[in-house]
């Protein structure tokens, strides 16, 4: 979701609890990305990022607003958290 970065919800978020990750997995060896050094834990998650991010531009756009992001999971979730009340669909720009 680093794309909508730029984009305030108008309505305030709930807050989330989120576990911190042990010290194992900050240590373990990490997937990095050759063009970007972006670095995962998972291969699978690094497999994704060089299939949709890494050197792509943002593909899909919020009906709502002027948000673009690079993966439709991530409108999806900006449309349920700022956009509450409205249908969740998406703008394929391409």
């Amino acid at each position: 979701m680093e794309d909508s970065k730029d984009f305030d919800c108008e309505e305030e978020k709930p807050l989330v609890a989120r576990r911190r990750r042990s010290s194992s997995l900050r240590d373990m060896n990490r997937h990095t990305c050759s063009r970007c050094s972006k670095s995962y834990i998972h291969a699978w998650h690094l497999k994704r990022h060089t299939k949709f991010e890494c050197g792509q531009e943002p593909k899909i756009q919020c009906p709502y607003c002027a948000a673009r992001m690079k993966q439709r999971g991530h409108v999806y979730r900006h449309i349920r958290q700022c956009h509450r009340g409205q249908s969740v669909y998406v703008i394929d720009l391409n």
